[in-house]
């Protein structure tokens, strides 16, 4: 009826093992899969979002600043606001002079936010600013009055033509634009 049992106890003691083998450590590493997949947690990271939305008002804030900046150092501007007949020319270039270096000093943390190029041109229309005056002012002399020396900064607005504070205005709103 049945045929006599083969006997091959290597054979089977060999798959056996091999079975056993196979189902220990694919059971672990089927454990250890899901464990690191199911535990891992994702690292919370800040989002382009969230930083445009912590970052955007604060440039937007320095732009704002830096044009109001610009706009003040502006000689028509900063002559209508200083322009005192009972000055000498020396005192009024010292004042001029002050206030432009306070109005850059109190925005001077703002260049974080703007671009290297927009801060190298805010600086160097701060300077040229100063320059001017200091020019207009040996142009007239000590014993000149306020009213000589604002209409030697007058001339020398015109002779300048373009201003760099206009050049750097016009640079401020270029980059605005562009973000």
């Amino acid at each position: 009826m049945f045929p006599p049992p083969v006997d091959h106890p290597f054979i089977f003691h060999v798959l056996h093992e091999l079975f056993c083998f196979l189902f220990v450590f694919g059971g672990a590493f089927f454990l250890l899969w899901y464990y690191l997949r199911n535990t891992k947690k994702p690292v919370p990271l800040v989002t382009c979002n969230d930083d445009h939305k912590i970052i955007l008002p604060l440039k937007l804030q320095a732009y704002e600043r830096f044009v109001l900046f610009l706009e003040r150092i502006h000689p028509s501007n900063l002559l209508m606001r200083f322009n005192n007949s009972d000055l000498t020319s020396a005192q009024l270039q010292s004042l001029l002079v002050r206030t432009i270096r306070e109005e850059f000093e109190y925005n001077l943390s703002q260049q974080l936010y703007v671009s290297s190029h927009s801060w190298e041109m805010i600086k160097n229309s701060k300077e040229e600013m100063v320059a001017l005056i200091n020019k207009a002012s040996m142009k007239v002399g000590e014993e000149g009055t306020a009213a000589d020396l604002v209409k030697a900064i007058l001339e020398a607005m015109v002779e300048k033509g373009k201003l760099p504070s206009e050049l750097a205005l016009d640079e401020i709103k270029k980059e605005l634009q562009r973000m």
